[in-house]
């Protein structure tokens, strides 16, 4: 054996360890680009700390592994297959950092929503970017790894003091993926709270992507459900037990052209006047309501983004989340456009039961996957569909003061046929007087409202006219208008495939529209026939399993589930 050692083939040669090379190694280049990203990274590992561990974690992974890479390079221990293992590294780091500000991260302060790019980001994106053209330098051209001794000195120090200069820069200072947890001093009062609610909360999974999306758009609270503290240390219903749904709600924040353009530069649109015109008029009546769930999955994209923006600059996000019915609770659907506020739950062993009581609700939805179950348990249609809140079949002997998640008093279908599929379920309870019943599922989310002076036929009880169906009308048609002022209804949507972008409590879902009601009976059920499911960026509705086992053989099934 000579004193020049074997290298695998491929790579070029490289001194013994301890040796150095007769010239600067062009990984030398290589190793500050590293270095420079991941003292970024290392720096922001404290701050992304308090946002999830996550997300620290891997600001520190990233950040260890450019370190060592340095390390490793100035040691001359880098080969040709260290160098594909850091360029694939980086690759993966950059495409992190895409996804993050693309479609947002499932973890975090904001789960599922995009993060703006800043300036610290970029800077070290761009240093990456230098280490992976290095690193393929050296895998495709490992002869000419050697080079002159002043241009990879200086590009190492170059990185290295590019990356001082952002770490300490205002950036730096501020950077918080853009939200308000970045505070220059340290948060008190309310801030604080709310940094601590964020760290704590335990009810993400609760609702899906789509509605903590459309939330943070539109300025809808889901900390503490329009119902703020009045004193930072004593959020009562922060971890959600309670049902007392008190105090007024507080209006979304405005916005302007200058903080959030229009998406239709204030010129508007003839879809745009008519989901305003609809929206005005969702509140008067369960067929407008029906109306604007209608007209919303006609609109265009282009249309309903500019109604988003319409309805965040102009207030009129009416959510009433008080202990007495607002004027609009007795019509419409429950007096609700978009999504519904949230109370915030940070109490884990609350979590654990409001996701045990969802899952019965949703097993109890399944006991009857269609019509044709919920009639052979004694259930009658009531209602046909209705664009937002589905048709309902009633169990009349189950209607009293007592809310049981296993015996909802209404189940909910996507069509009028025995064919129709399950969508979620709705309750039901007598309560005298105008403040709602403090019954329902643990946590302060779910909402009861009421349909007063519906129009019902004296032969079947099924609802043939709205609340604004005149007496004469209703007389005409064979029915008699309802007081209902007695009869408080919730809904869940639980069943899978079927979840409301409103919320899973919603008084209406837009999934919802009309295309689902035209479908019903036509597929496997689960709101695979709904017209928005782009929109709301919904997975596709899974398929429902071919199986011999009727609906008495799943309810014998169900009955052993306790409440």
């Amino acid at each position: 054996m000579s004193d020049v050692q074997v290298q695998q083939q491929g790579e070029a040669p490289v001194p013994a360890p301890g040796q150095a090379p007769a010239e600067p190694h062009l990984g030398w280049a290589l190793a500050g680009l590293s270095a420079g990203a991941g003292v970024i990274h290392i720096a922001m590992t404290p701050i992304h700390a308090g946002s999830a561990w996550q997300e620290a974690l891997g600001f520190a992974a990233a950040g260890w592994f450019q370190l060592v890479t340095a390390g490793v390079v100035l040691a001359n221990r880098g080969g040709k297959r260290f160098y594909e293992l850091v360029a694939l590294a980086n690759v993966v780091f950059i495409g992190a950092w895409i996804y993050s500000r693309t479609l947002g991260l499932p973890f975090g302060e904001s789960p599922g929503v995009a993060e703006p790019v800043g300036a610290i980001d970029t800077v070290c994106v761009i240093l990456q970017v230098g280490v992976i053209l290095v690193a393929l330098r050296l895998i495709i051209s490992p002869e000419k790894r050697s080079i002159g001794r002043l241009a990879p000195a200086m590009c190492a120090v170059a990185a290295l003091g590019l990356a001082t200069v952002v770490i300490t820069s205002p950036d730096a200072a501020d950077h918080g993926h853009g939200s308000e947890t970045a505070a220059k001093a340290a948060p008190t009062g309310l801030d604080a709270l709310r940094i601590k609610v964020d760290k704590e909360r335990c009810d993400e999974d609760f609702n899906i992507p789509a509605y903590e999306a459309e939330a943070k758009y539109l300025g809808v609270d889901t900390r503490w459900g329009n119902n703020p503290p009045a004193v930072a240390g004593a959020p009562a219903a922060m971890s959600g037990d309670g049902h007392g749904h008190g105090a007024t709600a507080t209006a979304a924040p405005s916005t302007t052209t200058t903080t959030e353009p229009d998406p239709l530069e204030g010129r508007g649109s003839p879809g745009l006047d008519k989901l305003v015109s609809d929206t005005g008029m969702a509140a008067t009546s369960e067929g407008a309501a029906a109306v604007l769930i209608t007209s919303l999955s006609a609109a265009s994209e282009k249309d309903y983004d500019a109604w988003l923006w319409w309805l965040r600059s102009s207030g009129s996000l009416d959510h009433e989340h008080s202990s007495t019915s607002a004027a609009g609770d007795g019509s419409g659907h429950g007096g609700h456009v978009g999504p519904q506020p949230w109370v915030a739950m940070t109490d884990q062993e609350l979590c654990d039961k409001t996701a045990a009581e969802l899952a019965l609700a949703r097993k109890t939805a399944m006991t009857y996957p269609t019509a044709q179950d919920a009639k052979d348990a004694g259930y009658r249609l009531v209602t046909g569909y209705v664009p937002g809140i589905a048709a309902h079949w009633i169990k009349s002997s189950l209607i009293d003061d007592t809310f049981e998640i296993d015996k909802p008093e209404m189940i909910l279908y996507d069509g009028n046929g025995l064919d129709a599929h399950v969508v979620g379920l709705s309750y039901y309870q007598w309560h005298a007087g105008d403040n709602k019943p403090t019954q329902g599922f643990t946590g302060d989310n779910d909402h009861a409202h009421r349909h007063i002076g519906l129009c019902s036929s004296k032969t079947t009880g099924a609802i043939i006219g709205d609340s604004q169906t005149s007496e004469e009308d209703c007389v005409a048609r064979g029915g008699s208008k309802n007081d209902g002022s007695k009869g408080w209804m919730s809904h869940a949507w639980v069943v899978e495939g079927c979840e409301s972008p409103w919320g899973v409590f919603s008084a209406a879902s837009p999934v919802l529209d009309w295309d689902l009601g035209e479908s019903s009976g036509k597929d496997d059920g689960h709101c695979a026939g709904s017209g928005v499911r782009d929109r709301y960026d919904m997975d596709e509705a899974p398929a429902e399993p071919k199986s011999e086992q009727t609906g008495e053989a799943t309810r014998a099934t169900s009955d052993t589930v306790g409440n």
